[in-house]
């Protein structure tokens, strides 16, 4: 093996893994240009994001306060908001998945049902001037069968939900105020609850429980929000449950719909990184070459690169038109076949028919395929690089170098 030839078959490497970036960065802007218009059209069917806000109840006090304007004194008259305590919290969220393809691309859908029953305790001083404040607040989504009911009586006039408008309410005979509603309602990616009043607020919970039942077992939350206080596994998937009594917290909760596996994102990153399997095949076939007496030219290594190329090439279009597992083992078949029946004319059959599918299907395959699980591909990378690293060693230990390179 001369240095030469070594230069030529590290500029074949580099030539492809150039090749490859463009490849990727293709596959990236096909997916990117076209994410965020299916989106936009799955919103408009769906829904967004689903957030719901834990409904308040106040007293409105009239108050006075002395302004200058231009020189003139003048008293102002404007009103303030005596909040009353929310004694407790009845909730129930039922979410059913219900993911939807658009063109190429899946989005998290869902269905869900949503349930609260509210208790607001009211200073008996303040009976006078009550208000309930619940609103829906996302004006996306697809609200049905909603039904509104304050102090057991039911109310027809959902339009305050819809305007953000005050409900003015009597409280009961015990000082307290009851509200119960419910409703259908569709959305996309995450669920959120809203416990806090603001951004960066605090408040106190009294007796909340709060039931999300998923008929998925895959899910998570995002950042900053509480989890779940228990996890019940079911039939069809979980119930989280947020149960707090006399708790302080400035957090809120939310659940992270899952998804299937986008095409376009998996194919984007398996293109990035297939110099990095190619880099192993190259040396692993080297040593071989070395090992078994093998002439092999630039030239061959040249078209062992296409062969991985063409994986490459074919997952990437054939995606967009079958199922994303149908067209990854298509892929990888067709490249196997394309080494098997070069390699036998360019050395023995053992190695054409033996080592070199069973290097590819570990370096091309395997590698690739890691892709579809998030977290591994690292480790497979890992175990790879030291078992290739062993087995070169074992292999090499006693050759001759300095007679390989003459």
């Amino acid at each position: 093996m001369s240095v030469k030839k070594i230069i030529a078959i590290a500029l074949i490497f580099v030539t492809t893994s150039i090749a490859w970036m463009i490849l990727g960065a293709t596959n990236y802007s096909r997916t990117d240009t076209s994410f965020s218009s299916l989106k936009s059209q799955v919103a408009n069917l769906y829904g967004q994001r689903l957030t719901i806000i834990a409904p308040v109840c106040y007293t409105k006090i009239k108050r006075h306060r002395e302004e200058t304007v231009n020189n003139v004194r003048r008293i102002v008259e404007y009103y303030e908001r005596q909040h009353h305590e929310l004694i407790k919290s009845d909730i129930r969220i039922n979410v059913y998945l219900d993911r939807r393809k658009k063109g190429n691309l899946w989005f998290p859908t869902f269905r869900a049902r949503f349930e609260g029953k509210y208790t607001f305790l009211v200073d008996a001083a303040s009976n006078d001037n009550v208000f309930l404040l619940s609103t829906l607040d996302s004006a996306n989504s697809i609200y049905n069968n909603l039904h509104l009911n304050i102090n057991g009586k039911d109310i027809d006039n959902i339009l305050p939900l819809i305007k953000r408008q005050e409900i003015p309410v009597v409280p009961l005979d015990d000082n307290t105020i009851r509200l119960h509603i419910s409703y259908e309602v569709t959305g996309m990616e995450e669920i959120r609850y809203l416990i806090t009043p603001g951004r960066g607020a605090i408040t106190q919970i009294n007796d909340f429980n709060l039931v999300i039942s998923t008929d998925f077992d895959l899910y998570d939350f995002p950042s900053g929000m509480m989890s779940p206080t228990y996890k019940i596994k079911t039939d069809k998937g979980y119930d989280l449950i947020w149960s707090f009594n006399r708790t302080i917290t400035g957090r809120n909760i939310g659940l992270i719909i899952p998804n299937k596996l986008n095409p376009g994102e998996i194919i984007t990153r398996v293109s990035f990184f297939a110099p990095v399997s190619l880099l192993f095949f190259f040396v692993v076939l080297l040593m071989f070459s070395v090992v078994l007496n093998i002439n092999l030219h630039p030239m061959h290594f040249f078209f062992l690169a296409a062969t991985f190329f063409s994986f490459h090439l074919m997952f990437s279009y054939f995606s967009d038109q079958m199922n994303i597992y149908l067209s990854f083992a298509i892929s990888a078949v067709v490249s196997l076949i394309l080494t098997i029946t070069y390699m036998r004319f360019i050395s023995p059959k053992k190695v054409a028919f033996v080592y070199a599918p069973i290097i590819q299907f570990i370096y091309l395959i395997v590698f690739s395929f890691s892709f579809f699980f998030a977290g591994t591909t690292g480790v497979i990378v890992t175990i790879c690089a030291v078992v290739t690293l062993f087995i070169l060693m074992q292999a090499t230990g006693k050759i001759n170098w300095d007679d390989k390179f003459k």
